[in-house]
């Protein structure tokens, strides 16, 4: 599970103990009989959560089963291929398991005193105002939710224009021009703590859009057509979905995907951001 998985389960987290269930929850992989906790850091210093198993044998927590085939939006996953359940939101469709309905679609971040300070000290020379991108996606699960960095740039050479852009993202990453690189200066927490503090945040669908809701930033989110929009799309975001195939779920190249990518008009993207720039 990558980390928007696990950014997905705070959200599931806080409406379980909301509802009144349980005092926490308790993350953990269930193997036959044996019980596995599931300790990540994106669960660090959060208060609906605990890693510790004494807290469910007094009852005060509830289980939650990462590996439970009830609550996985996968139905059928191959090597090359993933099947998606998407009539609704994956927050929705746990939360469905747990018997909580209408949850708020609010991922979490609780951030460290020491995360904050580095947070701070990693904007103190940015303007009042900035935009965050993230250009790049993660693509060791598939190559088919990636957007085009030249089209990237060409987002960006307008959008600098008119308002700072911060760009964040991991270290070996290539770098647009006109941004302020902060990429590889932070952990993904202190980059989502940088993020809260954005005007809006850019990127395709991956971790850190989960982490911007978590963070209260509202996002403009590219999507493909290997998956459903349904199944990502957080209502507070201006979500942009370009397929015009799929859900293909390919995690191979898959050239409806690439077509779809090479197609679209990146003015859609500018002229969203202008639009919303406007209204504040």
């Amino acid at each position: 599970m990558g980390l928007g998985g696990y950014l997905t389960w705070t959200a599931v987290s806080r409406e379980v103990v909301k509802s009144g269930k349980a005092k926490k929850t308790l993350p953990c992989e269930i193997h036959g009989n044996h019980l596995k906790i599931v300790d990540s850091g994106i669960w660090k210093n959060n208060p609906y959560m605990t890693t510790d198993y004494e807290d469910f044998r007094r009852g005060d927590a509830i289980l939650l089963q990462l590996n439970n085939p009830a609550t996985n939006y996968c139905k059928v996953d191959t090597p090359t291929k993933c099947e998606q359940r998407a009539d609704k939101h994956c927050i929705q469709q746990i939360c469905d398991y747990y018997e909580v309905r209408d949850p708020e679609l609010k991922c979490g971040i609780y951030l460290t005193d020491f995360e904050k300070q580095n947070v701070e000290d990693a904007t103190s020379h940015l303007q009042d105002r900035f935009i965050v991108v993230e250009p790049h996606s993660k693509k060791d699960y598939t190559p088919n939710k990636e957007y085009s960095f030249d089209k990237w740039q060409r987002i960006v050479d307008v959008i600098s224009k008119h308002i700072q852009v911060v760009q964040v993202g991991n270290k070996k990453e290539r770098i647009l021009n006109n941004v302020v690189d902060l990429v590889g200066e932070t952990s993904f927490r202190e980059a989502a703590g940088i993020i809260g503090k954005a005007t809006l945040f850019m990127s395709t669908e991956g971790g850190l859009v989960h982490a911007a809701t978590a963070v209260d930033t509202k996002s403009l989110v590219i999507m493909t057509g290997f998956g459903d929009p349904k199944l990502w799309s957080y209502p507070q975001n201006i979500n942009i979905f370009i397929g015009k195939h799929g859900p293909c779920g390919l995690k191979i190249p898959c050239p409806d995907c690439l077509a779809d990518v090479q197609d679209h008009d990146e003015k859609q993207v500018i002229n969203a951001v202008l639009a919303y720039l406007e209204v504040l």
